[in-house]
């Protein structure tokens, strides 16, 4: 981790040996005998992440009555979907790096990366499963189904100028807020907990998924690839229209939204659009206001939080929702 993450250490730290269960976790399902699959599995692992995912889902089991075994499960079990997701989004979007390395499927092709993505979405219903939590099963099996229906809502969408901030907070509501929220949400099971309580800190998953999916779209614009490790810009060459491109457009006299649309519409030069649609939000303060509306979901988390007794773990929440805020990768 960077100085830059240096919130998330802190808030990594109560829970360190419990997080380390849950990579011993993940070790254990992302091998497999098969050479091939191995192969496969060996290079999505290059590709790890900051496990916020999980790291909501054991700080919310602790703040309901504590880390149990079924939560550290349960915690490889989100990394394992959200892992998958990344794998079928890299091929959707042909994105050339994540994590610093090339893209699975640069590596081993469409197919092949395709039918990983698939096999670690079996792995994780494969693990849930195992644990015989109904309760559990159902609350994934929810929420897998928002984020397809988000990721084709986006699909549907792609380069449909006339969507407007209430259609977009809707989709990346689907597509990334439900994981967050199912993850505070799986916290809770095995404990017969206050339901006020639970569902406050699904409501703080929420709005930290929702935050952290306009801040993600604001880097994709304005973002340091060598910082994010990974390629921006794919929002515009795919006709995603994000929070900043689309008040632009809205709010732009007509005859410049024609020639933006024409722009934004066109195959060629991604990273002269992406200059030019940066220089634009930048100077007339969408960018700005998109963080501002990011901040604004932030601080309805938090608000969220303040109906659970308070406790070192909440206050770490309240951090770790600064983190996402700030963070640049």
């Amino acid at each position: 981790m960077s100085e830059a993450d240096a919130p998330l250490r802190r808030v990594l730290e109560p829970l360190r040996p419990e997080m380390e269960r849950v990579e011993e976790a993940l070790r254990r399902e992302l091998e497999h005998e098969n050479p091939f699959l191995d192969d496969l599995l060996g290079h999505s692992r290059k590709l790890q992440g900051k496990r916020l995912r999980p790291l909501l889902l054991l700080y919310c089991a602790r703040i309901l009555g504590g880390v149990l075994d079924l939560h550290v499960a349960l915690g490889a079990v989100v990394e394992l979907l959200h892992s998958a997701t990344l794998v079928h989004d890299d091929v959707l979007d042909e994105a050339e790096r994540r994590r610093g390395e090339k893209a699975l499927h640069r590596v081993w092709g469409n197919e092949a990366s395709i039918l990983l993505g698939d096999y670690l979405f079996a792995k994780a219903y494969s693990l849930c499963a195992r644990l015989h939590l109904r309760e559990a099963n159902l609350i994934l099996a929810r929420t897998v189904e928002e984020m397809c229906v988000g990721e084709l809502s986006q699909i549907a969408t792609k380069f449909d100028f006339a969507i407007d901030e209430e259609q977009y907070l809707r989709v990346i509501g689907q597509k990334t807020a439900s994981l967050f929220g199912a993850a505070c949400r799986l916290g809770a099971v095995g404990h017969a907990a206050d339901p006020e309580a639970v569902e406050a800190l699904a409501r703080y998953g929420t709005c930290l998924g929702t935050a952290f999916q306009i801040v993600d779209d604001c880097l994709d614009l304005e973002g340091d690839e060598r910082v994010a490790g990974k390629s921006l810009g794919t929002d515009l060459a795919k006709g995603k229209l994000t929070l900043p491109v689309i008040q632009l457009l809205r709010q732009s006299p007509p005859e410049e939204r024609r020639r933006l649309e024409e722009m934004l519409a066109g195959t060629d030069g991604v990273e002269e659009r992406r200059s030019l649609v940066l220089r634009l939000v930048r100077e007339r303060g969408f960018l700005r206001r998109s963080f501002e509306q990011a901040e604004e979901w932030i601080r309805r988390g938090k608000v969220s939080l303040g109906r659970v007794r308070d406790s070192l773990y909440v206050d770490n929440l309240r951090v770790l929702a600064d983190y996402v805020l700030h963070r640049r990768a």
